[in-house]
C-alpha cells in the first residue's frame, strides 16, 4: 500500500498528501490493511496497482511511469528472484473484475530492493519493479508524482491510503478475507517523536513517516506519493499509527534505479 497526499499496499495499500493544485496523482500501503476505509470510487486511484503473486493479490504498488512500480521492499523479499511468479494488474478496481476491458496486466522482469533495507528495522522499506512491457496511459491508468527529495510533510497533514489489503486484524470477526473492491481512508501525519513513543518496539528514523489517527479509527487534484506502507502493530489500534518509507528520503536513489529520456518522466 502507499501513502499518498493530494498535491490528492502488504496486501497493501500507500500514501499520498493533498494539495490545492491541479493535475494528476499516487497512494502507499502498509502490511495491507485500510481500516476504517471505505470503498473507492473507480478510477479515482489511477495509479494504484496489484501485485499478484502465484495469481493472487500480494501487495500493492504505485505506477511511476510506463514501466517502472514502486512498493515496499518486505513485499518481495525473499520472493525477488522468481519473477515468473510476479504480476502487476493496473486500472483495477475490484479484483473479481480481472476481465474489465480497462484493466491492464504485465509481468515484471526485474526487482530491486533498496541495499540498505532492513528487514528487523524496517529501514529503506523500499523497492521498484521494472515491467516487462510498458503500460498505456488512459482515463484508468495513469503515474503517480513522487515527493521531491528533501520534501517536508508536517505533522497533521491529511492524507490517504488506498489498497486490498484487510480492512480487520487477524482474529477479529468475519470477514478476515481481504476486500473485493479497492479501499480507501484518510489519516494525518503523526510527529516523528510522537510516533516513536507509541511504536517504542521500533527505532524511527529520518527516512520514515508515520500515521494515524490517535483513536485508532482511520481512516483530481495533483497528487504526490509520500510514504509506501511498511510496519506497525496491529491493525487500527488506539495510538498505533502505522509506518512509511519516506519517499522523498529515496528520490535520488530512485532516479538513479530507473534512468529513462526525458520526456518519459513524471513532471
Amino acid at each position: 500500500m502507499q501513502l499518498d497526499f493530494n498535491s490528492d499496499s502488504n496486501t497493501g495499500k500507500d500514501m499520498a498528501e493533498r494539495s490545492q493544485e491541479t493535475g494528476q496523482g499516487q497512494t502507499l500501503e502498509r502490511g495491507g490493511k485500510v481500516v476504517g476505509g471505505a470503498n473507492a470510487e473507480k478510477g479515482a486511484w489511477p495509479w494504484m496497482v496489484s501485485l499478484h503473486w502465484r495469481g493472487r493479490h500480494a501487495c500493492g504498488a504505485s505506477l511511476i511511469s510506463r514501466d517502472w512500480l514502486l512498493t515496499a521492499a518486505h513485499c518481495v523479499y525473499g520472493k525477488n528472484t522468481h519473477l515468473q511468479y510476479w504480476s502487476a494488474v493496473l486500472g483495477l478496481h475490484a479484483q473479481s473484475a480481472m476481465n474489465s476491458q480497462e484493466v491492464q496486466i504485465r509481468q515484471v522482469d526485474r526487482i530491486i530492493i533498496n541495499k540498505k533495507y532492513d528487514r528487523r528495522t524496517k529501514e529503506a522499506d523500499i523497492a521498484m519493479m521494472h515491467l516487462q512491457q510498458p503500460v498505456n496511459f488512459t482515463e484508468w491508468v495513469v503515474p503517480v508524482c513522487l515527493a521531491a527529495e528533501g520534501q517536508h510533510f508536517p505533522a497533521g497533514r491529511r492524507c490517504f491510503i488506498a489498497g486490498w489489503g484487510r480492512d480487520a486484524e487477524a482474529g477479529e470477526p468475519l470477514p478476515r478475507s481481504l476486500p473485493d473492491v479497492l479501499q480507501e481512508a484518510e489519516v494525518p501525519l503523526v510527529d516523528q517523536e510522537e510516533c516513536q513513543r507509541l511504536l517504542p518496539e521500533y527505532t524511527f528514523t529520518s527516512s520514515m513517516l508515520c500515521a494515524g489517527y490517535p483513536e485508532g479509527s482511520v481512516s483530481y487534484a495533483r497528487w504526490t506519493l509520500i510514504g509506501v506502507t511498511s510496519f506497525g502493530v496491529g491493525c487500527g489500534r488506539p495510538e498505533r499509527p502505522g509506518a512509511y518509507a519516506r519517499v522523498s528520503a529515496f528520490a535520488s536513489w530512485i532516479a538513479e534505479t530507473r534512468p529513462e529520456p526525458r520526456e518519459s518522466r513524471l513532471v
